[in-house]
């Protein structure tokens, strides 16, 4: 009997912790930004320009290959090759080594374009985790806004409900007629629907955020009250959006710079070491070795070096024009959203002192209820009308909330 107890015990503690379990605006920024794969393909492209830097360092080094061939062309007396081009075959086995020379200014450009990489996607990544964290941050107040109604009407069925039970009473005392009663219970079996729509409409936003952030939990969560504040000061040349039209500006002329180099004279020295022969069965009688420079110098190419960085150009006049469109975004989008901030900010005063005031009227007149002074739809009136003013606080909360994330994914740099 007393295990028994313990177990029931133990489940109810289990029970009202699980109902009570709580989450906040971090927990989910932390795991939608480690779910992300967007982010971890950021992460590995990082790596694979970091791999560039490396193959660039090793082609500066001396390539050595080693080279093998056996060739056997016969030849008799009306058939094969003709011997003064082919010695009746040819047997090589050497080492080679062979290296671009005078070079410098094509490895630093390749450097300088492996450089621009890096930067383009460490600010891609600052990109998309500005817009993971507006995204995901939206989403939780639209889920905290469904819980703020569902925990103020749930409060609201209580009261309501303790009327139920007073009015009763004043029904069987005469105070009030059945008409009274039954617009109060009506009113009541309506809140009670209505909290099955919040709960079910909690769960569905909860779980739209879940999935946003990669989770794959179904359980019942309450959202701590998100505390958002501006942070930073408009500036559009540390915004990430700005930046990457001026890396891409960057990138343009670095592959113009190499459309020139591409043009300029090409040296390379050469070497090698081993035996060829035509005769395999002496082959230790023609070992040596050889080496040279090549140059080779681009002379016409139809006019493809002027085009090329001609397309170059129309891509280079593209950026700028987007670079300038999104100075005029940028001022105008901050200006608009400070404006509706400043709005809603003065609008939340006069909504609070609407409340409070409707507030003590709802408690006057249900003291006026319980003493039998007033009619039931005065009442009722006015528990609607209080209502109505919370659910307007609530949403001109929420929107506050909404226009300061904007305004944070404005000014993050």
């Amino acid at each position: 009997m007393l295990r028994r107890f313990f177990l029931i015990l133990l489940f109810a503690c289990l029970s009202l912790t699980a109902f009570n379990q709580t989450r906040n605006l971090e927990y989910y920024l932390t795991e939608g930004a480690h779910n992300s794969p967007l982010l971890n393909d950021f992460r590995n492209q990082g790596l694979s320009a970091n791999a560039d830097s490396l193959l660039i360092k090793a082609a500066r080094k001396p390539f050595v290959e080693a080279k093998s061939q056996l060739l056997y062309s016969p030849a008799y007396k009306n058939f094969g090759y003709d011997e003064i081009v082919t010695d009746g075959g040819n047997y090589t086995a050497v080492l080679s080594v062979s290296q671009n020379i005078f070079n410098r200014n094509v490895i630093n450009n390749k450097y300088r374009s492996v450089d621009l990489q890096k930067q383009l996607v460490n600010n891609s990544s600052k990109i998309s985790i500005k817009e993971l964290i507006r995204v995901i941050t939206d989403q939780y107040l639209i889920a905290y806004s469904a819980l703020s109604n569902l925990l103020f009407n749930k409060s609201f069925l209580d009261l309501i409900s303790k009327e139920n039970e007073i009015v009763k009473q004043f029904v069987v005392k005469g105070v009030y007629k059945q008409t009274d009663y039954l617009a109060l219970l009506v009113e009541t079996q309506s809140q009670e629907i209505l909290i099955k729509q919040l709960d079910n409409q909690f769960r569905k936003e909860l779980s739209a955020l879940n999935q946003l952030c990669g989770l794959s939990d179904s359980s019942w969560y309450e959202l701590v009250k998100p505390e958002l504040k501006l942070s930073g000061n408009p500036d559009i040349s540390r915004s990430p959006y700005f930046i990457k039209y001026k890396i891409d500006s960057s990138r343009i002329e670095t592959e113009k710079t190499t459309i020139d180099l591409n043009y300029k004279a090409k040296i390379n020295w050469f070497a090698d070491a081993g035996f060829l022969t035509s005769t395999p069965w002496n082959f230790y009688h023609h070992f040596g070795y050889s080496a040279g420079i090549s140059l080779n110098i681009p002379v016409y190419d139809g006019k493809q070096r002027g085009i090329e960085k001609q397309k170059l150009d129309f891509e280079q006049n593209t950026n700028s024009n987007y670079a300038v469109n999104y100075k005029k975004q940028y001022s105008m989008q901050f200006m608009q959203l400070s404006n509706e901030l400043k709005i809603l900010n003065e609008t939340t005063k006069q909504t609070e002192n609407q409340l409070n005031t409707s507030g003590q009227l709802v408690k006057i007149l249900k003291d006026q209820l319980e003493a039998g002074l007033i009619q039931m739809t005065e009442y009722i009136n006015a528990i609607k009308n209080y209502k109505t003013i919370n659910s307007s606080l609530n949403l001109i909360t929420i929107q506050k909330l909404q226009i300061i994330n904007e305004l944070n994914f404005l000014l993050t740099q």
